[in-house]
């Protein structure tokens, strides 16, 4: 029999296991419905309305910064409540949330509606179309400030560890809202379907996610009288640092898409925001995996296990970095025949193929950051995360302006300085942050670094090989995607593999293979795994 240290290490294992996998999952499903309604969307709207649409979730995104530090502390505070025993707090942590996040989205309403004139006027929005910019800026403001508050209840089920089903959850939704895109541009709503689909599909998720908080936490107990200012304090204290880094994060990660809005024209945040599409949902799909490594570590820094919280930091980048580059670099090598097959031939690919080869490394080492940012807040230094951020700020600053300087406002210029901002920076950061969980730099490098840039070449070799058929091909989809199956196929044998039998150790591969039987048979209906 395990003794019962050794049977909680075995749960913790099993609940993060099974959450990082139905992330995965489900950030797949949702890469697969993002990258099938582009094509959809552009054949019923201008790519300039495209672009609008694209800045309204530039807006929200910053909104959203003043949020990150709240979502942050639900997180953070209900793993910590759960590890000691003191799950009945909770609804205290849930009603001071709720009190400051109001504060905050009547704030954020209020500035949106005071420069939303200025705005419109700095992106140059044609005039034919600054009702139509009006409209969705406001609604989709309106609609993200509702799920700023009621969203505690799914950052505590995230708190909870119960990943799987708040990702149950956030798969209805998006499906529902994929469906709602195809009826209502079928019905003639254009640009207004994204919208309308987008309140629809938000309406849902937190209807939902409240229903599963209060089933998850039976007895509890919301209210004015709940507000505490004990918990106050974690929110304007941890949560203020996770906010200033989540401030600069979210503007860094969408600064492209500003750069060129504001210097080049709105039509220029169109071509980032679906050149960067691929490479950004993938991106997202494996840091679903990031998501699961907060609330374990805050569990285990709860209980003074650093040894484990070492373990758990070295594995999580080695598997997120070797995952990640296996996809990056096969979108790096196939990036025409992937657009093409994608939309179809353009006449602006040419600026599509730049943006999305470029920004895949960046986009793949920008998630190898995670297991560090997730460590820092589990210990409750959210604070060094600022170390990332502001070096990316500084080079971004240095890097643009000095190619506008030289060869003026070009879209070419910010893909370079962004992307090379983005891998320095992160490379800097991550060795910084090695220091305080004990991993030497040469074990980080030949563990975690260099597994994940390994696929690059062998889709490099891959392409080489397939170019005749490419070139045959051309701008025929079907021959494409027929084409691109079967070399995906060769790529994914040939990487995995290398990858597989010589960069992970046997012990490694049979805890895989463990693990990996043990998480479908948890998912399978009926089976028990305890």
């Amino acid at each position: 029999m395990d003794a019962p240290g050794q049977s909680e290490r075995s749960q913790l294992k099993n609940v993060l296991s099974r959450n990082l996998t139905v992330s995965v999952a489900s950030k797949v499903l949702y890469m697969v419905t993002r990258v099938f309604v582009p094509p959809v969307v552009l054949a019923y709207v201008s790519m300039e309305e495209y672009g609008i649409w694209a800045a309204c979730f530039i807006v929200i995104g910053y909104l959203g910064m003043s949020a990150f530090g709240i979502s942050g502390a639900y997180v953070r505070y209900a793993a910590d409540l759960q590890a000691r025993g003191e799950t009945g707090r909770i609804g205290q942590l849930i009603s001071t949330g709720l009190a400051a996040s109001l504060a905050l989205s009547l704030a954020g309403l209020a500035v949106v509606w005071c420069v939303l004139p200025w705005a419109l006027g700095a992106l140059d929005i044609p005039t034919h179309l600054t009702h139509t910019a009006t409209v969705l800026i406001l609604g989709t403001t309106a609609t993200f400030m509702l799920d700023l508050n009621l969203g505690a209840f799914a950052y505590v089920l995230q708190g909870l560890q119960r990943l799987a089903q708040q990702n149950v959850v956030w798969v209805v939704s998006f499906l529902m809202e994929t469906v709602l895109i195809v009826v209502f541009l079928h019905h003639g709503l254009g640009v207004y379907a994204l919208l309308l689909a987008f309140v629809c599909r938000y309406l849902l998720a937190t209807s939902l996610n409240v229903y599963m908080c209060f089933r998850a936490l039976p007895g509890l107990r919301l209210g004015p009288r709940q507000i505490n200012r004990e918990m106050l304090r974690l929110f304007y204290g941890y949560g203020a640092m996770v906010q200033v880094s989540a401030l600069l994060g979210t503007f860094l990660y969408s600064i492209e898409k500003v750069l060129a809005g504001f210097f080049v024209n709105i039509r220029a945040t169109g071509l980032f925001d679906i050149g960067e599409k691929l490479p950004m949902m993938t991106s997202q799909v494996f840091a679903s995996m990031n998501e699961s490594f907060l609330p374990a570590m805050a569990h285990l820094g709860t209980l003074d296990r650093h040894e484990e919280i070492t373990k758990l930091y070295l594995k999580g980048a080695r598997y997120t970095h070797m995952i990640t580059g296996m996809a990056m670099g096969f979108l790096s090598a196939f990036t025409g025949p992937l657009l093409t097959a994608w939309l179809g031939p353009r006449q602006d690919l040419a600026e599509l193929t730049l943006i999305m080869t470029v920004f895949c490394l960046p986009y793949q080492i920008h998630i190898l950051t995670g297991p560090a940012s997730m460590y820092h807040r589990g210990a409750g230094y959210a604070r060094r995360e600022l170390v990332y951020f502001i070096l990316q700020l500084i080079l971004v600053a240095l890097t643009v302006g000095l190619g506008f300087w030289h060869w003026g406002r070009q879209l070419e210029v910010i893909v370079g300085g962004v992307a090379a901002s983005m891998v320095t920076s992160a490379l800097v950061y991550i060795y910084y942050s090695n220091r305080f969980v004990a991993v030497s730099a040469w074990r980080f490098s030949v563990s975690a670094l260099l597994p994940g840039l390994v696929p690059y070449a062998w889709a490099g070799l891959v392409r080489l090989l397939a170019n005749p058929a490419v070139a045959w091909a051309g701008a025929d989809r079907l021959p494409l995607l027929l084409l691109l199956a079967t070399a995906g196929l060769v790529y994914a044998l040939a990487a995995g593999t290398t990858l597989f039998l010589g960069f992970c150790p046997w012990e490694e591969r049979e805890f895989l293979r463990r693990q990996l039987s043990h998480t479908v048979r948890s998912l399978l209906p009926g089976r028990r795994t305890d």
